[in-house]
């Protein structure tokens, strides 16, 4: 059985990855979308859903994982506070998994029109907007990581 600190450890390093790969991603690709130059917006889609595989997903995996262990740990499962956890996460989840698709879709109207015309921008503005809930669902959650509020079993 993995201790409780080296859980923690990786529980915080891989939320640290997961936010920090989504909200760095999320600012290049914005600002970039912004500029309006679709090969360099083709160019930033393809690295923001390389990114996407290869840190954000891993990560999101290695959440689920440690955050269910130190939860059976601190006997936290099953709680309201585990409950709302597991909400929020199933939340977060679905919106991430939602602008990922997205983004995929984003690549290929790209690649095959070579310009951002109005279907660009329409999946453009679902993504952004999926991106603040997923954010602001992620600080909820280091915020509930944190404070553990909901201890009523």
């Amino acid at each position: 059985m993995m201790s409780y600190f080296l859980l923690k450890l990786i529980h915080i390093l891989s939320a640290t990855i997961m936010i920090g790969t989504g909200f760095g991603s999320a600012f290049y690709l914005y600002f970039t979308y912004k500029k309006t130059q679709a090969s360099t917006v083709k160019d930033v889609l393809r690295f923001v859903i390389l990114a996407d595989k290869i840190f954000t997903l891993p990560s999101v995996f290695i959440q689920l994982a440690t955050g269910w262990m130190l939860a059976n740990l601190m006997s936290m499962l099953f709680t309201v506070w585990f409950w709302v956890v597991l909400s929020v996460s199933a939340a977060v989840l679905g919106c991430w998994i939602k602008a990922a698709f997205i983004q995929i879709s984003l690549h290929e109207i790209i690649s095959e029109e070579n310009s951002i015309g109005p279907k660009f921008h329409k999946l453009m503005n679902q993504w952004f907007y999926l991106g603040i809930v997923s954010f602001l669902g992620a600080i909820y959650l280091y915020y509930l990581m944190v404070y553990k509020p909901f201890l009523i079993r």
